[in-house]
């Protein structure tokens, strides 16, 4: 599964992946790991990835599955 929630939020703010990560100072590739889940962001990390984006941590990485009907 990959971070739908997060790649959703992404397309929103009308950036680009690079321009995410720049605003980070992050590398763009810590950006395509995070949202291909094979590196797991800090608390911190999170919190300055959904201020950029301007949501909750909540909203960009929820807690649970959801069923899909």
């Amino acid at each position: 599964m990959s971070c739908v929630e997060l790649r959703i939020l992404i397309v929103k703010t009308g950036l680009k992946h690079y321009q995410i990560a720049r605003k980070l100072g992050w590398h763009s590739s810590k950006l395509s790991s995070v949202l291909n889940e094979t590196y797991q962001p800090s608390s911190m990390e999170k919190e300055d990835l959904v201020r950029v984006l301007g949501c909750r941590v909540e909203d960009a990485f929820p807690s649970g599955r959801k069923e899909i009907a």
